[in-house]
């Protein structure tokens, strides 16, 4: 099976990525097949069972399945399930070493603490002004507000170290009489790391204490079947001392590190790299365009999404699609043009033309959570093999781009890739 699968990951450096080859069939697909007749085995032997005998069975044979899709099994060489889990694990380590230096360089008032799987930390620096979009592919700039600081939340995976995107995050302050005052904690984008915050009125100096509140992740956007971050996450931090003139001597958080930027991201670019690259390993097909202030990269695949149950719906993740041969996942990453870092906080549209001006799904493409690269995702059904085009479509993102040096990302993307020839592979 032939593959486009290859790329280029230099520090902002990589402008157009594309290239044609084939590769090996990975192992990936023969031991999911494998394990999905195993699966089918199992249920099949569940139904011959006594009623009780029937349910163990298959909600064994589920809860394999569901570990399956996030640790493969090991092959004799160190494991194919070892290699995946060192792509999140290296992902992690520059994530993390991010935070630290962050949390080391943004000032006293700040907290660390480990809540369930979750690392959860804060920072409290003067307010900032941001952008935001204001229509006809423009951004409009707002002045930080008078009597105000800024809060930044740092949420990230205690067992790889990954920041987590796509979270619903709350905040409460509670001063030292007891009252509570809710602060801001919505996702937004930052030159070095990304964080959940925003700026929040102070009223009076006082010892504060930050609680913040995780909300359970959807379970369709997660990969393991809903198995992690399906607790509300509750860390409530000790009290510390904020007060505006002290806090207005700080920094700006977004210009901690600006210099240094380039240095600080190269680690965490070249673990998504490796990353990205080896998804396309596995891939039918997967090449990266620069548009604008976008990188937008694609995979297609059939076989994680094929199963040998007819008419049965298989869920990997948020993918979900009718079981069959023509099953078709599509993986869609989109990144920072100048700095290669993942855009979580879209809602791409993506579309399979044919070759007769027909368009087959998938819509929408939701953020996956995944167990080493994360992405945005989702099925489609295409009706017979032949040349088929991908359009991608995504608004400007709604979020805010903290400091003057973020005005990035005014325009809406809009992506075709052509000529791609797809052949559904047959099934036993």
């Amino acid at each position: 099976m032939r593959r486009v699968v290859e790329w280029s990951v230099e520090w902002v450096a990589a402008t157009d990525a594309r290239a044609e080859g084939g590769l090996p069939k990975s192992m990936g697909s023969a031991w999911r097949n494998g394990f999905l007749f195993g699966l089918l085995m199992a249920i099949c032997l569940a139904l011959f069972a006594p009623c009780a005998g029937a349910s163990e069975a298959v909600a064994a044979a589920a809860n394999a399945y569901a570990a399956s899709a996030v640790t493969p099994p090991a092959s004799g060489s160190g494991g194919e399930a070892q290699g995946k889990l060192s792509l999140a694990q290296k992902q992690g380590l520059a994530d993390t070493a991010l935070l630290d230096w962050v949390m080391e360089n943004s000032g006293p008032v700040k907290g660390d603490m480990r809540a369930g799987e979750l690392r959860i930390a804060f920072t409290v620096t003067p307010a900032e002004g941001w952008w935001d979009k204001a229509g006809d592919g423009k951004l409009a700039w707002h002045d930080a507000p008078d009597n105000s600081v800024h809060l930044r939340i740092f949420v990230v995976d205690d067992n790889d170290g990954r920041f987590v995107p796509g979270l619903s995050v709350h905040a409460m302050l509670i001063d030292a009489n007891g009252n509570e005052q809710s602060a801001p904690a919505d996702f937004g984008w930052y030159p070095l790391i990304n964080a959940y915050g925003g700026n929040f009125p102070l009223d009076a100096e006082s010892s504060y204490t930050l609680r913040v509140t995780v909300d359970p992740l959807p379970r369709l956007h997660a990969f393991d079947e809903g198995r992690r971050f399906r607790q509300t996450m509750i860390a409530e931090f000790p009290p510390v001392q904020i007060g505006f003139d002290a806090v207005e001597q700080l920094p700006l958080a977004t210009e901690t590190g600006l210099a240094s930027e380039a240095e600080l991201l190269r680690p965490g670019n070249a673990a998504l790299g490796a990353a990205i690259t080896a998804l396309w390993k596995e891939s039918v097909s997967g090449v990266e365009k620069a548009d604008g202030d976008y990188f937008t990269g694609y995979a297609l695949d059939f076989s994680a999404l094929v199963t040998p149950i007819p008419g049965a719906m298989i869920h990997i993740g948020n993918m979900i699609g009718q079981g069959g041969k023509n099953s078709l996942q599509v993986v869609l990453l989109v990144r920072d043009s100048r700095t290669g870092r993942f855009i979580p906080a879209l809602k791409p549209q993506a579309s399979l033309i044919a070759a007769d001006g027909k368009s087959y799904g998938p819509g929408e493409l939701f953020l996956a959570w995944h167990p080493w690269l994360n992405h945005y995702g989702r099925a489609a059904r295409i009706p017979r093999k032949g040349l088929y085009k991908l359009r991608v479509h995504f608004d400007a993102p709604g979020f805010r781009r903290w400091g003057r040096q973020s005005e990035r990302f005014a325009a809406p993307g809009d992506v075709e890739f052509e000529k791609l020839r797809l052949t559904p592979e047959k099934r036993e």
